[in-house]
């Protein structure tokens, strides 16, 4: 279900191939085709954890990464590389959050920015939890 300001519109589930929705499209052929496939698994509306994958190069620039968007609400998570070289990883989620293509937008212009000012680091897209709960699936009648 999406909101335009003064109505709601029901989104219905749609193939995992093909065209996206207009209500779907998000300007990122990667993010239209995750948001299509969550879509054809579970309910858009329904509240669930999405989470956020970044790679820096140092634990100084995780730190960077980390504090703003913890203090911001999200939940960070630092890891550090097993091997001498490798990029550390930092994963921000939160949850709760309903989809919608407005949200995953918003959400990769964040972490593209936050790219553009941490020399270094590099947005590695995201994931968001799909309910296993029969009585949440999409039906065509929803």
């Amino acid at each position: 279900m999406t909101h335009d300001g003064d109505s709601w519109h029901l989104i219905q589930p749609v193939s995992i191939g093909g065209e996206t929705p207009l209500q779907l499209s998000t300007g990122d052929p990667d993010d239209d085709q995750l948001l299509r496939q969550i879509a054809a698994r579970d309910r858009l509306d329904r509240p669930r954890e999405v989470k956020h994958f970044l790679y820096v190069p140092d634990e100084d620039s995780a730190q960077m990464v980390a504090r703003p968007l913890a203090m911001t609400g999200w939940q960070a998570e630092i890891f550090a590389p097993e091997d001498t070289g490798e990029p550390y990883l930092v994963t921000v989620a939160r949850d709760g959050v309903v989809l919608t293509a407005d949200l995953v937008r918003s959400s990769r212009e964040l972490f593209e920015q936050i790219v553009s000012v941490v020399p270094g680091t590099e947005y590695d897209g995201w994931e968001a939890s799909i309910g296993t709960d029969t009585d949440e699936s999409p039906t065509p009648d929803s």
